[in-house]
Order: C-alpha cells, then sequence, then structure tokens
C-alpha cells in the first residue's frame, strides 16, 4: 500500500519505522518488533503488507519461511497463509494471521502500530 495524502505516519506516531524501501525486495520478508509483538512485513507484487510474525498453526517465525508473491510459507510444516489479509491457503494451519497496515512513504517503510 502506498502512502499518499494525509497525515505523516512520522509526526503522528501511529507507525513505526521498519527499514528503507530498498531494503526490502519483492518477495523477501523483514522482522520487526511492535511492542511485544513479532511482525514480518513483505513485499509480493509490488506492495509491502504486515502480518503477525508467529505461525497461527505452531511456533514458528514466518521471517524464516518464504514469500512467492502474495503467499506467506511457513518454515516449519509449510502451511500457507496470504499475506494481503492473513487468510489460510493451505493447512495444517486454519487459524488466519493477525494483519498489520504497511505505508511505504518518501523511501521508507512503516507498520501500524495497532493490528488492523
Amino acid at each position: 500500500m502506498q502512502h499518499t495524502e494525509g497525515s505523516n505516519p512520522v509526526s503522528d506516531n501511529a507507525y513505526i519505522y521498519v527499514c528503507s524501501s530498498s531494503e526490502l525486495e519483492e518477495d523477501d520478508l523483514f522482522e520487526c518488533e511492535i511492542g511485544t509483538e513479532t511482525v514480518v512485513v513483505g513485499r509480493g507484487e509490488g506492495n509491502v503488507y504486515a502480518v503477525q510474525g508467529i505461525c497461527s498453526h505452531a511456533y514458528a517465525e514466518l521471517a524464516d519461511g518464504e514469500l512467492d508473491g502474495t503467499c506467506l510459507t511457513c518454515p516449519l510444516h509449510f502451511a500457507c497463509f496470504d499475506i494481503r489479509d492473513g487468510s489460510v491457503l493451505e493447512g495444517p494451519a486454519d487459524t488466519p494471521l493477525q494483519v498489520y497496515k504497511a505505508i511505504e512513504a518518501d523511501g521508507s517503510i512503516w507498520v501500524s502500530r495497532e493490528r488492523g
């Protein structure tokens, strides 16, 4: 999701800085912390998305998995999630991932402090 007009994520403190845009190439994953939550950020099909960073099926860090387009695959049991909305595409997981709003603005990637 591209940031266009409106409030600046830096000034309104609703978002945290994750990385520079150049650090996150297509199908790359980047892990960050928001409070006590682990979040994984990925670039799929040219857009930036963010979801909970721990698999909903069994404890595994999704940043160690693979992103292919918008399909995020867990490295442990190979569950697949749609990084756009957190939905389960393939089991064994049956619980969707929590989603965070991600934006790209001025050469930087930002993630909302709140789920949504």
